[in-house]
């Protein structure tokens, strides 16, 4: 028995280390491409979730470097779909203005735009992100130029959600394509009719997967990551994030930055583009 043991503790470390060295690897490079309904020219979005900061495995360090990664990619349009600060089972504090300091050098032509998500406390990070000039975009919307771009408070810790990302949307201009953004993936159901396209986070893409366990939540399960669409016609990206929550571990998914290349409805076909790059 004491043998057996041993052995079980020897696999739980193991996993543990091989999770810890997953969750703290370089972020790949998802590419998808999106058929928009009146869009005028291709745009690229680069689409970042659940950053997590945290001095166990999404320090300062390490946002930044992502940064200069995103950075590179040269999109048109940075959005960020919340969950900016650390839930760790033991919970080290690391502060806010640490984990959304780094962001602040993000750079794109039509700006960086961002939501809250339920890891984030409501009064503190909107307090913080003004004072670091970040845009935080909560039932609110903004015209980019050849798309405009609506924003959802938190589904958990926000105020009237669902309704104020209906307003917002309602503020749009008929003649141009709207994207929402959102950290729960859960907005899909509820999604103004005039929304082209969700960006959303949160699932993680279920942080550690082997052999297809252990399952998230039904609807969760079956919009963990990648693109989706509905019977109107709209889609959905969700994001697998960056960092982690309750334990720095990720086994079979690693941390990801989405690319998402947006063209003209009736160009080629939407989906996975190129696979994934490092």
């Amino acid at each position: 028995m004491w043998r057996r043991m041993r052995w079980l503790a020897l696999v739980g470390l193991v996993l543990t280390w091989i999770g810890y060295l997953g969750a703290i690897q370089d972020p790949i490079v998802v590419h998808y491409r999106v058929a928009l309904p009146g869009l005028g020219r291709p745009l690229r979005i680069v689409h970042l979730s659940d950053i997590h900061g945290s001095p166990w495995d999404m320090p300062e360090v390490r946002i930044a470097r992502i940064v200069g990664r995103v950075n590179a990619l040269h999109g048109d349009a940075v959005v960020i779909t919340g969950d900016f600060h650390a839930s760790k089972f033991w919970n080290p504090p690391m502060r806010l203005e640490d984990a959304l300091r780094p962001l602040t050098a993000l750079r794109a032509p039509l700006g960086v735009w961002n939501v809250p998500g339920n890891h984030d406390e409501p009064y503190w990070t909107r307090w913080v992100m003004r004072r670091f000039g970040l845009n935080l975009l909560a039932s609110a919307s903004v015209d980019l130029g050849p798309v405009q771009l609506v924003g959802a408070d938190d589904m958990i810790l926000g105020t009237d959600p669902v309704a104020g990302l209906h307003r917002a949307a309602g503020r749009a201009n008929p003649a141009k394509p709207v994207i929402a953004i959102a950290h729960e993936p859960d907005f899909f159901r509820a999604l103004p009719a005039n929304v082209a396209l969700l960006l959303a986070g949160h699932t993680h893409g279920g942080q550690i997967r082997v052999f297809g366990l252990p399952r998230l939540p039904p609807y969760y399960e079956a919009h963990r990551r990648g693109v989706f669409s509905n019977a109107r016609g709209q889609q959905m990206v969700v994001s697998a994030g960056l960092g982690t929550t309750f334990l720095p571990i990720r086994i079979g998914v690693p941390p990801e930055i989405v690319v998402i290349e947006l063209v003209p409805a009736g160009g080629q076909p939407p989906g996975r583009n190129s696979g994934t790059e490092r």
